[in-house]
């Protein structure tokens, strides 16, 4: 008999999202925008007649530290029209506009400078069209303002530009020297500053150059300091920023040697969701590397286990989905496997399995499946009553990743020890009918054959083969063997054909699929494949039993000779002396049928 399969995992792999920046709701600083250039405007012209009208904070002319400018009010002036009457609904920043901002912004008036910032805060709002670096430079010298109302207005411009603006703009962002004093004001101690700046590194922070070139930037010492923060808006945007670079691996092994992992761990503790979310899915990231999984799990008493394992229930379904993808990737590890059954994850896992649908269930038993790859598991996930979920599952080509991820468990638990269990449960009728379904993806028709292959070991499996739809599991497999474009497909079948071949095949199924087996041997021996070779040769042993069989193999010249070949060729002693077998089986048929025909 031929070792034909093993168990199978579900391979760790980064998740990829982007987290949406979390900004505090502004009152409607329009308004007080348009006031404050109207009073300006007054001012200026009380300035030019008596000087003792009061300024916009009450001030009269005689305590403004600099004398205004003319080009002051012009710009104002141009401002104020153009927020009053024409900006709309698709504003642009033209070059008197643009011209008026950097009169604003280099002011030495603290209050035209606030307007500045609020200026191009009001227009990065809506604005659609790409911005430049030159109309970004006024902007980048607010960035570095003392002020906190300039740095709370300069940098929720800059993020609604990253964020609402096109893609394109995040590359001029960066390029405009904006991320170093966006990184200074990380350190802020304002929580609306820290908050937009958050934001918008980790709207920055979406491609695998600017990930770079956030982590180089000195970001993640303060982005881990935030991610603790009190203010849930700005701990939302921090774990969101840590989340994105993940998504790069030296990012990734930054993050751990920084510190980041008991972190995520201690603020994965948080009741918000959205939190929640980023940090699983950045834990689930950085348990793609064996090294940081350990990492992961040496911080408390498995801290990280039992929390992900709580948050398979909360009520938030991505959080859910996330929980299950970081405990699938840290169960890669053996020990993990075990530990997630002995905390208790297969009781939620087995609720959300029954009553998830999409991402979240093909989530849920993903993280199954690595989890039945453990010996010790086999009896807890029976006992818990998965398998009739598992033929659910198996038949369910609208969710094809779920069932890819059923089959694969399937699989697993029939290669243990428990095989009699599988075989009664209904499986194989549910692996035959997603055999036979022409919607099975092929993804889930590799594990579907593979599962088929190993359950036929079972002799009460073989005879269920044979007999489900009149033969058509056997004919299908027969034709998948000898004309699937899939190699692991075809292989698979050969090897349940072959455990099929030891069972009595009833001759007319038989005699209908002949030319098909003939075909499916003639590729196999001829394949470049040793194991392709050896499971066809182990096959025709079998299948020479049979009469009918034989009588049509004798007529194949071309099936001769290929067995000529392999006995004078390179392959292994253990194939050379299988095709021996074949040929003395040949031998001693054809003598006895002579000698049946003389008497």
């Amino acid at each position: 008999m031929i070792e034909l399969t093993t168990r199978t995992m579900e391979e760790p792999a980064p998740l990829h999202v982007q987290p949406t920046a979390s900004n505090k709701p502004k009152p409607d600083v329009l308004d007080n925008l348009l006031k404050f250039f109207r009073q300006f405007l007054e001012y200026c012209a009380a300035c030019i007649t008596c000087g003792c009208y009061k300024g916009p904070n009450g001030q009269t002319g005689d305590v403004y530290e600099t004398e205004l400018m003319e080009g002051e009010r012009r710009a104002v002036q141009n401002l104020l029209q153009y927020l009053e009457s024409e900006m709309g609904e698709q504003p642009t920043i033209n070059d008197e506009r643009l011209r008026a901002l950097c009169i604003l912004t280099y002011s030495d008036n603290e209050e035209l400078q606030r307007s500045a910032a609020l200026c191009y805060g009001e227009i990065s709002e809506k604005m659609t069209v790409p911005v430049t670096e030159v109309i970004l430079e006024p902007l980048v010298v607010l960035l570095q303002s003392k002020d906190i109302q300039v740095q709370k207005a300069a940098s929720l411009a800059v993020s609604n530009f990253a964020l609402i603006g096109p893609n394109k703009n995040k590359d001029v962002i960066l390029g405009s020297g904006a991320l170093r004093p966006l990184v200074r004001l990380l350190d802020s101690s304002n929580v609306e500053v820290q908050c937009n700046t958050c934001g918008c590194i980790t709207t920055l922070a979406t491609t695998d150059a600017t990930k770079h070139v956030i982590l180089k930037s000195g970001a993640l010492r303060p982005l881990l300091v935030l991610a603790k923060s009190r203010d849930i808006r700005v701990q939302r945007n921090a774990t969101g920023a840590i989340l994105n670079l993940t998504h790069l691996q030296s990012n990734r092994n930054e993050l751990v040697a920084k510190g980041a992992v008991p972190i995520l761990v201690d603020v994965l503790q948080s009741t918000d969701p959205d939190v929640q979310y980023y940090c699983s899915a950045a834990l689930s990231n950085m348990a793609v590397n064996d090294k940081h999984r350990a990492m992961m799990i040496a911080v408390g008493y498995y801290d990280v286990l039992v929390q992900l394992i709580t948050l398979i229930s909360s009520i938030s379904t991505r959080v859910q989905c996330q929980a299950c993808l970081a405990l699938r990737n840290l169960a890669s590890d053996a020990d993990n496997q075990v530990l997630i059954v002995r905390l208790g994850g297969l009781p939620a896992l087995h609720k959300l399995i029954r009553n998830a649908t999409e991402d979240t269930l093909s989530a849920a038993v993903a993280c199954l499946r690595n989890l039945s790859i453990h010996k010790s598991n086999e009896i807890p996930i029976i006992a818990e009553d998965f398998l009739p979920d598992l033929c659910r599952l198996a038949t369910l080509t609208e969710e094809q990743e779920a069932q890819k991820h059923a089959t694969g468990t399937l699989r697993n638990l029939a290669a243990g020890e428990h095989i009699k269990i599988i075989s009664s449960s209904g499986c194989a009728e549910s692996l035959a009918e997603a055999l036979l379904s022409p919607a099975t993806h092929i993804a889930v028709l590799v594990e579907v054959t593979a599962a088929l292959a190993v359950l036929a070991d079972e002799d009460d499996t073989k005879q269920q083969l044979l007999e489900i739809q009149g033969g058509k599991v056997f004919s299908k497999l027969v034709s998948l063997a000898s004309l699937s474009k899939n190699a692991e497909v075809r292989y698979n079948c050969a090897g349940t054909i072959g455990q099929i071949a030891l069972a009595e095949i009833p001759e007319d199924l038989l005699d209908r699929n002949v030319p098909g087996l003939l075909l499916y041997i003639d590729k196999f021996l001829g394949s470049s494949e040793p194991s392709f070779v050896h499971i066809s040769l182990w096959t025709l042993l079998q299948l020479l039993n049979s009469a009918i069989f034989r009588e049509s193999f004798a007529k194949e010249s071309r099936l001769h000779q290929q067995l000529q070949a392999i006995l004078v060729s390179k392959q292994s002693e253990t194939i050379k002396e299988l095709a021996q077998n074949v040929v003395n089986k040949l031998q001693r048929s054809a003598s006895l049928d002579t000698g049946l025909g003389g008497d």
